[in-house]
């Protein structure tokens, strides 16, 4: 099906007559390098105030200015509150030669939602996800399917699976004109159930720099304790700078010291993997803290964080897209902007348009050259150097890497922007007591590409010491801080022992013991599966009665094996 997007260019004569008519379901700005000045923000308005409610808003461009216009959706005066932020979609469109750093092949497209304030029930968010599929892609090696579903194929769509926020299944093109491409408008289209009449694709001029779009905030301040309640904070009245060293305390007023004492710049990178403010258990820190107070504090470290560096050195900071937004917006305005990194690590399949990444924002700071240590395709890697990854062509299973490299099959692509081959910490036995724990392999290669043997590495949230753990192994130094004493604990302890370890084998690893897990009487696969067929023999999804009257005893096991009873029973889904 067909679906039309009436294209207005924004200094058209035809804009005025379009803008004119409100109760739009969808409208579709192309920004690309569009200046944002006042008539771009102007033009911004007239399109919130034209959508109806639960009308969606689409923007596409490049990484480097979208933060701009998403954060003036979300904080401006008269849109703050009417635009509710949705998804950042990372997009494996570009395709762009390779110059200094990484391969730039992302662009953005962020989706928002109007809501109606004057409503008490909340608005209703529409996306036609059912229709939508992206065909599964087989590995060229082994045969099976390219994203490793463990357990669980028999949750396998057969038409496919439901596109998440990383669409790499379009081919990649030359990017020119900032106009977004026809087949991401048709996919938009048939997400948004958009026709010529409820619909409008907006393109701004392109400009050849764009603006920040206003003046530079100022550092913001959250005095020495962090927020939340956190405890008091250890009182930093150091002299000189202990590297190797995990400082109990808050990260503002250690970044406050640090810059007394090197006013130029200590440290060669500097990353951050903050609370997300997700109400996760963090110990002794408040992860629900209000919007603005969040954004605030967050950008009195990040502040810290730039002044701290040496000039050259590198700015990481990984978070939710929401929240990266805000930073990136923030450290536009004070570092060199080098990718919005997608980390696709989405760990299992799920039935809709589903947050699948992080954004691992990387920044240089001016004044000094970068160290960017990479190994391009066509080269010969040494072992100071991140080599090309695997071809997206292959899954990553341990054994069909083993076997196909053993064999000769082994395709290198260049380091892009989009980072899919480094997988969140799935299992219990590899994880300590932090919700959200970094796996050692993603922390290496960001060590490994921004700073040279002996540079030193500093990390303000040190959880559960992957930072640390991960320098020692690439003889870095590092410096960390915790607000939470039982977090340096674990972090202290784990250093012990991979030193410890070290000493026996010749080679940096923390011993893990194993995890015995508990089983009921029956598996959660077997359970899904007689879901599923007691959904086709009934024709819809089964009720807890249909359950009990076909096969007593088996609720029982549902509770046992999920949090809810839901939970197992929207997996009959896929039966139907």
């Amino acid at each position: 099906m067909n679906h039309l997007f009436p294209r207005i260019d924004f200094n058209s004569a035809a804009a005025s007559a379009h803008l004119a008519t409100a109760g739009k379901d969808v409208v579709v700005i192309s920004v690309g390098a569009g200046l944002m000045n006042a008539s771009a923000l102007d033009l911004m308005a007239e399109a919130v105030r034209l959508l109806g409610p639960g009308g969606r808003l689409w923007l596409y461009g490049p990484p480097r200015g979208l933060p701009f216009w998403g954060e003036h959706l979300m904080t401006s005066p008269g849109l703050a509150g009417t635009m509710v932020f949705k998804y950042w979609i990372a997009l494996d469109l570009a395709e762009r030669t390779r110059h200094r750093f990484l391969q730039p092949n992302h662009q953005g497209l962020l989706l928002f939602m109007k809501r109606d304030v004057t409503r008490k029930t909340p608005t209703q968010f529409r996306l036609n996800t059912a229709e939508v599929r992206v065909s599964h892609v087989n590995c060229a090696a082994c045969g099976l399917n390219v994203k490793d579903w463990g357990g669980k194929k028999h949750l396998m769509n057969p038409r496919g699976a439901a596109p998440a926020d990383v669409w790499r299944d379009l081919p990649r093109r030359q990017l020119q004109d900032g106009v977004i491409p026809a087949d991401v408008l048709s996919r938009i289209a048939s997400l948004s159930e958009a026709t010529g009449q409820n619909s409008l694709h907006l393109v701004l001029p392109r400009e050849p720099q764009l603006s920040a779009g206003g003046p530079m905030p100022a550092a913001v301040s959250v005095g020495n304790a962090a927020p939340g309640g956190a405890g008091s904070s250890d009182d930093f009245r150091f002299t000189d700078l202990e590297l190797d060293h995990v400082y109990r305390g808050d990260c503002v007023s250690f970044l406050q010291r640090v810059q007394q004492l090197h006013p130029d710049g200590v440290f060669d990178l500097a990353f951050a993997d903050p609370p997300y403010n997700l109400q996760k258990g963090y110990g002794n820190w408040d992860d629900a803290m209000a919007e603005q107070h969040y954004l605030a504090w967050c950008n009195a470290w990040l502040d810290g964080m730039a002044q701290s560096l040496k000039p050259g050195g590198s700015l990481l900071v990984l978070n939710l897209p929401k929240w990266a937004i805000h930073h990136a917006a923030f450290l536009n305005r004070r570092l060199d902007f080098r990718h919005w990194i997608v980390w696709d690590a989405l760990s299992d399949p799920r039935g809709k348009l589903m947050p699948a990444h992080y954004a691992l924002l990387y920044y240089t700071k001016p004044g000094g050259k970068p160290v960017f240590n990479y190994a391009p395709v066509g080269t010969k890697p040494r072992g100071s150097l991140v080599p090309p990854p695997d071809s997206l062509e292959y899954c990553l299973r341990a054994k069909c890497v083993k076997q196909r490299k053993a064999a000769g099959d082994d395709a290198k692509v260049e380091l892009s922007d989009i980072w899919s081959d480094i997988h969140r910490i799935k299992h219990r036995r590899d994880r300590d007591a932090h919700p959200c724990q970094l796996p050692e392999k993603l922390m290496e290669r960001i060590i490994k590409l921004t700073t040279r043997p002996g540079d030193v590495v500093f990390d303000p949230f040190c959880g559960a010491g992957t930072t640390a753990l991960a320098a020692r192994k690439l003889g870095r130094k590092f410096v960390l801080t915790d607000v939470d004493a039982n977090y340096v604990r674990i972090t202290n302890y784990k250093l012990a022992a991979m030193n410890e370890h070290a000493d026996m084998f010749g080679e940096f690893m923390v011993p893990r013991a194993s995890v015995i897990r508990s089983r009921g009487a029956v598996s959660k696969r077997e359970i899904e599966l007689y879901l599923q067929s007691l959904a086709r023999k009934l024709g819809r999804v089964p009720t807890e009665d249909d359950v009990t009257a076909d096969r007593p005893g088996l609720l029982r096991e549902i509770d046992l094996t999920y949090n809810t009873r839901s939970a197992a029973f929207k997996r009959a889904k896929i039966g139907l």
